[in-house]
């Protein structure tokens, strides 16, 4: 035992300096081979602990400018690591934390210092700075407010197709944010690219809020992201517009030419509804005791049956007028139904027709040369139930004549049951 203490002791001070030598060169080496570095990381910052604000109906008015703010974080850590860390960049989180608001109200503006950490790694990596360290947040009152859908097409669909309205899967969205945003909300759209349409096509649309002057506003949230927007392509059809006259003017006048503008109307549907529909027919005119033109306009919106609809280019008001003229002479005809054209007959119903007088006015030579193998006219009877029914008749006169409305009885009878189930 003597022996070993004496040759541990002898000549110690060599033996110490030979150990920091080598400690030395130890740590010389693992610093050439895994030396330590510094690198900067840019993070998005997150805001965390919301409901602080929103459970007392508040919110970050500058959400959005927080939430775009990119955190510079300088990391201290051996080289090895920091390679690993630069490939995996998302385990920094640079984020603020809003609970420490819990006491801020409408209007406040707080310093919130950013907190950043590293998720992996341990100890391996410290983090030398951080800018900006600090952020302010805007406190501002939470507002909700729910705004109707609209769809709008942008460009032209193909134009061989007549497109339905749209039906949509939600009608109406629930807006909400900072009071100061959501008061610049005007609509809330889906926009949807018309070249993509194609037959019963259902399309799903982002939803995006506008101002009133059509600029986007951002920062608000949607209690709803997108909508599914169903289309349906219809057939179109010209369809002639009707109007009877009823009446009769004052003494020494009488019922002159009948304008309607526009003569016909374009309407879209399924084709079955549409070749059931043979015209559009409009209230009628009382012309009772009148010696000046009669003039009324009509939205044919209100004259549509269900499943029919006017054409997106087509006008929806339409103007007749009814010219009342000086009384000419006249001569009076019976017209009966072998000088008419019968329109809309339907299987399984029959019809029988009275007879009409007309009186048709005009100058003596036209009236002179005038027979009643020269007067014909049509009638239509689509739809009619059983009964009789009093049926105004369109004459086709020759030029130079005029003529006062002309109704004939219709009497129909039979449901058409019978055919329509064969």
């Amino acid at each position: 035992m003597k022996k070993f203490q004496e040759l541990l002791t002898k000549d110690l001070g060599w033996k110490l300096l030979s150990i920091a030598i080598a400690a030395t060169m130890w740590f010389m080496v693992i610093n050439i081979t895994q030396p330590v570095d510094t690198r900067s990381y840019s993070r998005p910052l997150t805001l965390e602990n919301m409901d602080t604000l929103t459970s007392r109906g508040l919110t970050v008015g500058n959400a959005e400018e927080l939430k775009s703010t990119k955190i510079t974080v300088k990391v201290k850590a051996q080289r090895t690591a920091l390679d690993r860390l630069s490939q995996n960049p998302d385990w920094i989180t640079a984020s603020v934390d809003l609970s420490e608001l819990a006491y801020a109200v409408n209007g406040d503006s707080v310093a919130l210092p950013v907190n950043v950490s590293i998720d992996q790694g341990g100890t391996a990596y410290a983090i030398s700075s951080k800018a900006p360290a600090v952020v302010e947040a805007q406190v501002e009152t939470l507002r909700t407010k729910e705004f109707p859908i609209e769809v709008e097409l942008n460009g032209k669909p193909n134009s061989d197709i007549t497109l339905s309205d749209p039906m949509l899967s939600a009608e109406t969205v629930i807006v909400s944010g900072p009071v100061s945003l959501v008061r610049q909300v005007a609509k809330v759209k889906a926009i949807i690219n018309a070249e993509e349409l194609e037959e019963n096509m259902d399309i799903h649309a982002k939803l995006a809020c506008y101002d009133y002057h059509g600029a986007e506003v951002t920062g608000v949230s949607l209690n709803i992201r997108e909508v599914t927007v169903s289309y349906a392509v219809h057939d179109a059809k010209q369809v002639p517009i009707q109007v009877d006259i009823t009446g009769t003017p004052a003494n020494g006048y009488q019922v002159g030419t009948v304008s309607c503008s526009p003569k016909y109307a374009e309407v879209t549907g399924s084709k079955e509804d549409l070749d059931a529909l043979l015209s559009i027919h409009l209230d009628s005119i009382d012309v009772s005791g009148r010696t000046a033109a009669v003039t009324k306009t009509f939205n044919l919106e209100n004259y549509l049956p269900d499943g029919i609809s006017l054409n997106a280019d087509s006008r929806s008001s339409v103007q007749v007028t009814v010219a009342i003229e000086t009384a000419q002479r006249g001569k009076q005809f019976t017209l009966d139904e072998s000088r008419l054209t019968i329109l809309g007959q339907e299987d399984g119903k029959t019809y029988s027709f009275g007879t009409a007088h007309v009186t048709v006015t005009g100058d003596s030579s036209s009236l002179n040369g005038l027979r009643a193998e020269d007067l014909n006219g049509s009638v239509h009877v689509n739809g009619m139930s059983e009964g009789t029914h009093r049926v105004l008749v369109h004459l086709d006169l020759p030029n130079g004549l005029n003529a006062s409305p002309v109704y004939i009885d219709v009497t129909v009878s039979g449901d058409g049951s019978a055919s329509a189930n064969e």
